[in-house]
Order: C-alpha cells, then sequence, then structure tokens
C-alpha cells in the first residue's frame, strides 16, 4: 500500500520564499541554536520557529532536524542553504545600491585637481556632475599633485585628479590607489618672433612643486629660467606669447584655435599620465564614486586601463 508523503512535492508547491525566512535559516545554520538565533535576528524564539515552518511549507521537505543537540541540517536544508546565503548577498548588495542612490540626493564631495589640468577638465566635467548629481556640495581644491596627495592620504579631501605620482615618495604613492584616465601628449610652446627667428630662448615654466616642471625638464634636458616662475599655465603661455622663453605644455592648454603669437609643436613620445588618486577605505564617499564614473564615461579620452 502505498503511503502519501507527508510533504507535497515541491514541482507542485508555488514557493513564496521571502529573505526573513533565509535570514532565520542562516542564523540556525550558524547557531545550531532557536534561543540564539532569535537573539540574533532580534526576533522571539516562537517568532524564528514561524520562519522556519513557514519556509519548510513552501519547500515542501523539512530543513531542520530539531531532535539532535545542537540542530543539524537536513540535506535539503543545506542545499537550500548554499543558494540562501547568494540570494541574501544580493539583496544586501541591492539594499546598499538604494542607500547609496539615496544618499546622492544630498552630501559633500571635496576634491582636488592640479592647476594645469583645473581649467580645461572641469569644465568637461562639472557641468555633467551638477546636472546628474544637484543636491551635492562641490569643494575644489587646486595644488601641486605632491600637496594633493598628502590632502588625499590625510583624509582631507576624497579624492584628486593628478598627473603621475614617479615624483612621490615611494611611502606616499603606496598608500593611495590610482584611477588611471588617459594619457596626455606634451607640447613644446616657442614665441613667434619674425626678427629673430633663431634666438636661443630660455626655458620658463611653472614654480618647484609642479610636476609639470619637473616633466619638462627630463623631457628637454633643459634647466628651467629661475628668474622667471608661476603658478597657472595660462600665465605660463602668456609669458611665451610675450617672447619670454619657451614652455612645455600639455595638449589640453594648446590654444584653439591657433594663437599667431606662439609656435606649438608635438615633442615626440612625449606625454603624462592623468589619474585619480584616492585612499583606500572601507566606506567611501558614494560621492568619489559617483564623480569617478562621470569621469570615465564624459571624457572622450579616458582608458580603462594602461
Amino acid at each position: 500500500m502505498h503511503t502519501p508523503s507527508r510533504h507535497p512535492p515541491i514541482s507542485s508547491m508555488s514557493m513564496h520564499l521571502t529573505t526573513t525566512q533565509l535570514q532565520a535559516l542562516d542564523a540556525l545554520s550558524e547557531l545550531r541554536h532557536f534561543t540564539k538565533a532569535a537573539q540574533r535576528l532580534g526576533i522571539t524564539q516562537s517568532a524564528l520557529s514561524q520562519q522556519v515552518k513557514a519556509l519548510e511549507q513552501a519547500v515542501g521537505l523539512p530543513l531542520i532536524n530539531r531532535d539532535t543537540r545542537p540542530l543539524t541540517m537536513t540535506p535539503m536544508g543545506e542545499k537550500l542553504l548554499v543558494r540562501a546565503r547568494l540570494i541574501l548577498q544580493q539583496a544586501s548588495a541591492i539594499e546598499a545600491e538604494c542607500r547609496e542612490t539615496e544618499s546622492l540626493k544630498e552630501g559633500k564631495l571635496s576634491f582636488g585637481i592640479i592647476p594645469t589640468i583645473a581649467p580645461y577638465l572641469t569644465r568637461q566635467i562639472l557641468p555633467h556632475f551638477i546636472t546628474s548629481y544637484p543636491g551635492i556640495q562641490l569643494d575644489i581644491h587646486e595644488d601641486t599633485t605632491s600637496n594633493l596627495a598628502k590632502k588625499v592620504h590625510q583624509g582631507h579631501i576624497d579624492l584628486a585628479i593628478t598627473s603621475d605620482l614617479d615624483t612621490l615618495p615611494a611611502n606616499t604613492a603606496s598608500h593611495l590607489d590610482q584611477h588611471p584616465l588617459f594619457k596626455e601628449k606634451l607640447y613644446l610652446a616657442t614665441p613667434t618672433d619674425p626678427h629673430s627667428p633663431d634666438r636661443e630662448l630660455p626655458m620658463i615654466g611653472l614654480k618647484e612643486g609642479h610636476c609639470l616642471r619637473d616633466q619638462a625638464v627630463a623631457i628637454c634636458n633643459q634647466a628651467i629660467d629661475q628668474n622667471i616662475s608661476c603658478d597657472q599655465i595660462a600665465t605660463l603661455i602668456s609669458l611665451v606669447k610675450a617672447g619670454l622663453g619657451s614652455a612645455v605644455i600639455p595638449s589640453m592648454a594648446v590654444p584653439q584655435p591657433a594663437d599667431p603669437a606662439i609656435q606649438v609643436n608635438e615633442l615626440p613620445n612625449a606625454q603624462r599620465l592623468i589619474q585619480v588618486i584616492t585612499r583606500p577605505q572601507v566606506h567611501p564617499n558614494p560621492a568619489t564614486s559617483a564623480f569617478i564614473d562621470t569621469l570615465t564615461t564624459q571624457l572622450p579620452q579616458v582608458k580603462h586601463s594602461t
């Protein structure tokens, strides 16, 4: 005589599993005790029992061996637990994304940027970011790569857009996460002087501490004139136009349209890496990730790897 099963077959049932039920199963599998599992979940023992029973009814098979001490899982319970934990992980990730999206409705992002990039990159990026996240307050710091790296490392700013970190001490660079954006070509700008086209010009540049100054010295193998220097790339170009010397400038600073007062020539195999630097954090400012995403989607020269 055929004895009907106490549980209907799974295929004949419509299962309605909840994350609360799966959390109950997960807690029981780890603690092997109803009272301890209920305490962890912040519910009563009877509420926990109800969650597990509802899950067993939905599955159609027992999941817990209640007559063992400590409790053990049935084979079906062990099998379900593997998938339950994956589902709980995904649910947790969804909740985190929702919280992050909600948090981006307001907040503050403090970021640094080197002066040789600031006037050009900000006009490409900030309109898109502000349109997408109008509630985020922006605090912009213009400074040298070395100073910005220190500010990021010390937690004074969330991120910085800089050039190569080659000139930084190894112990500083090693404590920063680097996110490459693109490689930018470098050019030599010289004044247009129809009266003395062959005269030797001094190399002028930005002040000490600017990475572009170090890059110019390395590329041209020529010392920078100590008698004149400045902080802004626009000022440097004005000095070149005034006939005071030649200067290495990045492609973003090349005048468009061409300026008849200066001649600009590409330097062979000369380029610099533009990147974002951040401090490794377990819980970074959500606006930081949103800003980096904006950078990588809006910059036409972006490269995700170098």
